[in-house]
């Protein structure tokens, strides 16, 4: 069987920036980590695996016109853009229109906690997306072994899914259409993803591909699937 085209991004390979308050792994080229083989995946240029210390507060510059995912895995996140607060915890996804030279700002509310959440930076033309924010909720409990579609709009130019499985668990991920991109993160656990063995915090990026089969290897594994292009 013909291997479909595609790329690994390993996590042990990612950049890592680290400070008092914060601990950012960066799947592409991001700030000050810069590696020729991390440029951006078609629009998909940021990728930011960031942990918060308890009451700190972080920055994030926005260096392209853009659609921001942020995603709680542990805690939650405080986020204020443009004035505006966001909170938002685990089970739930913020999307944020952002524009070239924003800045935001990124809390954790727990005093006593670190919290992780995974960043997603998508470019797009700020002249075309009206919609500013939204805010999407899904739950995993209740929607085992089975990739869910958390985020599909015609106002987007992306959908996003997720799903926890057992060990040897399948689901195929249809494209919309085979001239998309697909990108999978795997928040924790393993897969194999078209024959690809994917561990927790690596990337995949495939392209050229009608769907995708993922087998979850363990128990408990989490994959995020991002289908972008449109």
């Amino acid at each position: 069987m013909e291997r479909t085209p595609g790329k690994i991004f390993l996590a042990d390979e990612r950049g890592l920036t680290e400070t008092s308050a914060l601990r950012r792994y960066s799947t592409f080229n991001f700030e000050k980590y810069y590696n020729e083989y991390r440029a951006p995946f078609g629009n998909l240029f940021l990728c930011n695996d960031e942990s918060i210390v308890g009451g700190k507060v972080t920055f994030f510059l926005c260096k392209e016109d853009s659609l921001q995912v942020f995603m709680p895995i542990t805690g939650g996140i405080d986020i204020v853009a443009n004035g505006k607060e966001f909170a938002l915890e685990t089970g739930q996804v913020q999307v944020l229109n952002t524009g070239k030279g924003e800045v935001l700002e990124i809390s954790n509310p727990y005093q006593n906690d670190v919290i992780n959440y995974i960043q997603f930076g998508i470019k797009t033309d700020m002249f075309l997306m009206r919609a500013s924010e939204m805010l999407f909720g899904f739950d995993f409990e209740k929607n085992q072994n089975q990739l869910l579609e958390i985020i599909s709009s015609p106002k987007l130019p992306f959908k996003l899914s997720a799903g926890i499985f057992a060990d040897r668990e399948e689901a195929v991920y249809k494209m919309q259409s085979p001239s998309h991109q697909f990108y999978a993160f795997i928040i924790d656990g393993a897969f194999e993803i078209e024959g690809r063995l994917m561990h927790a915090r690596d990337g995949l990026a495939l392209w050229d591909i009608g769907q995708i089969k993922l087998e979850a290897l363990s128990n408990n594994a989490i994959a995020v699937v991002l289908e972008f292009g449109f």
